[in-house]
């Protein structure tokens, strides 16, 4: 059943879109461009409405754009597979493997019970689990993963009785729940694969000519933007928004164990997944040394994703129940719809560039260039953080890329410097449940109210917008030359 803004937002998106075509076209603008213009309203409201699934939203530039020859239909087409959505399904598959055979829970209960015995020590070691989670694995699952025995862990912490006060124990349960939500999405930042705007940063550089972005290359600017953020959040969390003072029992400390313990060894299974996932991720940050040689000068990040997606088929697990390390049952799982996201958002944006859309936009805004560069990156970073608390990251990057990096042409200044802007912001809602997947699923835990996820992430929206623009003002022009 609907929502009356989804019904809204049904009719609104084609009635404004036909309404416009009717209308005079721009000065300096060609037909091409002002139906590509009238499209992407549609497309937006759809997406901001999910008057439809968002991933059937994305086709319609498959079905429209060539009817308004707009382009062919092998034009429109060509982005639905640009390499970074292959680079993305291999990353997928690789996930879906690591989860199979249990290898991310093991890694998670290690460093748990490596942790100390403060609260706020344990929470520090939930959020350092789920940020190294997401970095490969996809937030959604880490945080599916963290929040059973991040629930376990509280349960046993509510039993204390008066050695801890409610207080203490209240504090304790929102900021471990957020921690584990907020680290999941800040660790998904890290790399190209850990979170949808990412890729489609990545490749909507690669698909309008204005740069290849290297696996290893982006985990230069990611990474450290994680390293950064992770930290302030445990700190906003145990310190100043819910402070956490007490030292955890013994209980909570073997309930951990034993969840490890119950894990058994290391089976053959994990241990080969586990050699994939290195030689993969050694791959993509290697790559560059890698295409010096002539044999492999045509490797690229998807190729590498690829092969290991395809060995996971071949490689045998030594479980006899599952005799190779992936199979296609497992692969119903892979999130299909997010890879026809990518592509909607890849398809449309190439049209603003190829038809002139991002070109006329670029000198109409060129008069923002007086407001200065740093002013520009702050004012992007807000807007899409603000946004993105109400609608789906990747439906908004995929809607303002094109528009951004016309805005820096049009000023003079590289597209990338405003596009990076633009994908690191989306990965900055911290606010409400609707804004990320992990926000919603610790939201559902029950243990969190909203009042209280808006009061720890009204101030991680902040600092995430200010680590944004450092990032991408001093750290992206260094790497990226």
């Amino acid at each position: 059943m609907k929502e009356n803004y989804q019904k809204i937002g049904l009719w609104l998106g084609p009635i404004i879109a036909f309404s416009m075509s009717l209308l005079p076209i721009p000065m300096d603008m060609s037909q091409a461009a002002w139906y590509t213009a009238t499209g992407s309203i549609w497309m937006a409201i759809w997406w901001c409405t999910e008057a439809v699934p968002v991933a059937i939203t994305a086709l319609i530039p498959l079905v429209v754009f060539p009817l308004f020859d707009i382009g062919n239909i092998k034009v429109i087409a060509t982005p639905y597979s640009s390499p970074i959505i292959y680079l993305f399904w291999g990353g997928f598959v690789l996930a879906l493997a690591i989860e199979k055979w249990n290898l991310h829970k093991r890694i998670a209960l290690i460093i748990l019970t490596s942790a100390g015995h403060s609260g706020r020590s344990l929470i520090g070691g939930f959020m350092f689990s789920s940020a190294i989670i997401s970095m490969w694995v996809m937030n959604t699952s880490t945080t599916l993963m963290l929040l059973p025995i991040g629930v376990s862990v509280i349960k046993i912490v509510n039993q204390a009785g008066n050695e801890i006060s409610d207080t203490q124990k209240h504090n304790f349960q929102v900021a471990l729940l957020l921690g584990i939500a907020y680290s999941a999405t800040m660790g998904g930042m890290a790399t190209l694969i850990g979170t949808a705007p990412n890729a489609l940063l990545a490749g909507f550089l690669l698909e309008n000519g204005y740069t290849e972005i290297q696996f290893g290359s982006f985990m230069l600017v990611g990474l450290p933007l994680t390293i950064v953020m992770v930290p302030c959040a445990w700190i906003v969390l145990t310190k100043i928004i819910f402070p956490v003072n007490f030292i955890t029992s013994e209980k909570t400390h073997h309930s951990l164990s034993n969840m490890r313990i119950r894990l058994g060894s290391m089976s053959n299974a994990e241990k080969r997944v586990g050699i994939v996932f290195l030689i993969t991720a050694l791959g993509w940050i290697t790559r560059p040394i890698l295409n010096s040689f002539p044999q492999l000068i045509q490797l690229t990040d998807a190729g590498i994703a690829l092969m290991s997606a395809i060995s996971l088929f071949l490689i045998p697990s030594g479980d006899k129940e599952n005799p190779y390390l992936m199979n296609w049952e497992v692969m119903q799982k892979l999130p299909w719809g997010l890879l026809l996201l990518f592509g909607g958002g890849l398809s449309l944006a190439s049209s603003f560039t190829r038809t002139g859309l991002a070109e006329w936009i670029g000198s109409s805004l060129v008069i923002l260039g007086e407001a200065g560069i740093i002013i520009l990156v702050i004012a992007i970073a807000t807007l899409i953080t603000t946004l993105t608390e109400l609608t789906s990251n990747v439906a908004t990057t995929g809607t303002f890329l094109p528009v951004v990096a016309a805005l820096a042409i049009g000023i003079n200044i590289n597209p990338l410097v405003f596009s990076l802007v633009a994908a690191l912001a989306a990965s900055c809602a911290f606010m409400l449940p609707v804004a990320t997947p992990p926000n919603a699923i610790v939201y559902g835990s029950g243990y969190i109210r909203i009042p209280e996820m808006v009061k720890g992430g009204i101030v991680l929206n902040f600092i995430g917008i200010i680590i944004v623009s450092i990032v991408s003002l001093i750290l992206a022009p260094i790497v990226f030359g």
